[in-house]
């Protein structure tokens, strides 16, 4: 007879039956309350995830799934309503140092850089809160720099820095302890390709090094796809799906679409571009301070550049940034709910 399969390694990250709820903050919120109803708005409702030694796991939905919820539970920046969150199986509850060793994260929305201090002098504030030794904080500071391009920026004042250069510095900054866990919330947003391709590089060997793993958020399909082997889909305040790249390949197959950033787009704005012609749809997929990510899902093909760009300039908008991009959101609701002829 032969024994019991042994068990394999433990997964850097466990999540099960993770809840989280937030207090709203609206006017359903206050008529809730005058009603004497609860006035909460459920995130996460039950998730179970696990990243392995060597993950390197895209984590996607809607605008609102939770998806930055989940790695602020991860980081100890927030705590779960239930369920247990564990890191090197340590649960972060009760062991928040494991997590604060182990764990770096970058934010979508970076705020607690020192907009005075310059590049150089906020890595190494951050790396003495990391408590490098001076040798090594000197030597970190001075290579991440580099490696990102900011080297010939270090002595510039972080309030100087063009919106890129700041979620550079933002990446430097989570790589100072060499974690061996990586949380990455839209890490490229707003940087040039070249630049992107460099984070990524650099993030692959960290990885590496570190025999870690990595959990990204990104609204991207085509980073998801070239970075990562595995995708988690939350919908409905779960994991829906957890599926490898190669298959989110091949429902991505014949989408086309854009990828908007625009500022100042006023309400009922989504709406009005929805019937621009050539357009399918158009959806939320972030927003951040007053600047929207739009995912533009276009019909037979077709780039409705002028008609969209018109429309937003029409209407009082910006546009900030303007690339082709295949909808992460229909690509979603195709894996979700694949139709007979997909499936088959």
């Amino acid at each position: 007879m032969t024994g019991p399969e042994p068990a394999g390694p433990e997964p850097m990250v466990q999540l099960c039956g993770i809840q989280k709820a937030f207090a709203e903050r609206s006017l359903a919120r206050t008529l809730r309350l005058r009603r004497g109803g609860q006035a909460r708005q459920h995130v996460l409702r039950g998730v179970d995830l696990s990243v392995a030694q060597g993950d390197f796991l895209a984590l996607l939905g809607a605008n609102g799934a939770g998806k930055t919820t989940i790695l602020k539970i991860v980081a100890t920046l927030l705590l779960p309503d239930a369920g247990s969150a564990r890191v090197l199986g340590a649960d972060v509850t009760r062991h928040r140092s494991i997590a604060a060793e182990n764990v770096g994260y970058v934010m979508a929305d970076e705020r607690s850089f020192h907009w005075r201090l310059t590049a150089e002098e906020n890595l190494d504030f951050f790396a003495r809160l990391d408590r490098l030794s001076p040798r090594e904080r000197k030597l970190r500071v001075r290579e991440l720099l580099t490696r990102l391009d900011l080297h010939s920026a270090g002595n510039r004042p972080f309030g100087q820095f063009s919106t890129g250069m700041k979620q550079r510095l933002a990446v430097a900054r989570a790589l100072l302890k060499r974690p061996s866990i990586l949380l990455m919330d839209e890490p490229t947003r707003s940087i040039d390709p070249a630049h992107a391709a460099a984070v990524w590089q650099l993030v692959r060997e960290e990885i590496a090094a570190a025999d870690g793993c990595l959990v990204v958020v990104t609204h991207q399909v085509q980073e998801a796809l070239s970075l990562c082997s595995r995708v988690a889909i939350l919908a409905d305040g779960q994991v829906a799906l957890d599926t490898t790249a190669s298959t989110m390949e091949r429902y991505a197959g014949n989408l086309t679409g854009i990828s908007l950033s625009v500022r100042a787009l006023p309400q009922g704005g989504i709406e009005q571009l929805r019937c621009v012609p050539g357009v399918r749809d158009v959806r939320v997929a972030s927003q951040l301070g007053g600047e929207q990510l739009l995912e533009v899902w276009t019909a037979d093909g077709d780039l409705p550049l002028a008609g969209l760009i018109g429309e937003i300039t029409g209407m009082g908008g910006a546009v900030c940034s303007l690339q082709r991009a295949t909808p992460l959101q229909a690509v979603v609701e195709r894996l979700l709910a694949p139709t007979p002829a997909e499936v088959a």
